[in-house]
């Protein structure tokens, strides 16, 4: 993905593919214009459904997150959720 520039909470960041070391999943960063981690847009919840396009976003973390991946043409909902805790986790096919 290229170095395009997407604006977060008042940050100007760029989005950075990776993934989880425990399964290999994609993991999905935020990074400020200097490359450092502004935050981490997917959880790990270790579920079948993951995989390197699609992961769970972080809404309890990052509330109102699908908004941005939605708006940005960053990833599309499956419209299917998993619970961790007391959060429900939706999940995303991402383009990153």
């Amino acid at each position: 993905m290229e170095n395009k520039t997407y604006r977060y909470r008042g940050q100007k960041l760029t989005v950075k593919r990776n993934s989880y070391a425990n399964n290999g999943t994609l993991a999905v960063c935020l990074c400020n214009l200097d490359g450092s981690l502004y935050d981490v847009i997917t959880t790990n919840l270790n579920h079948p459904m993951q995989s390197d396009t699609m992961a769970f976003l972080d809404t309890n973390n990052l509330p109102g997150i699908e908004k941005f991946v939605e708006k940005n043409g960053l990833g599309l909902p499956m419209h299917y959720t998993a619970r961790s805790g007391f959060c429900e986790y939706p999940l995303y096919t991402l383009f990153v």
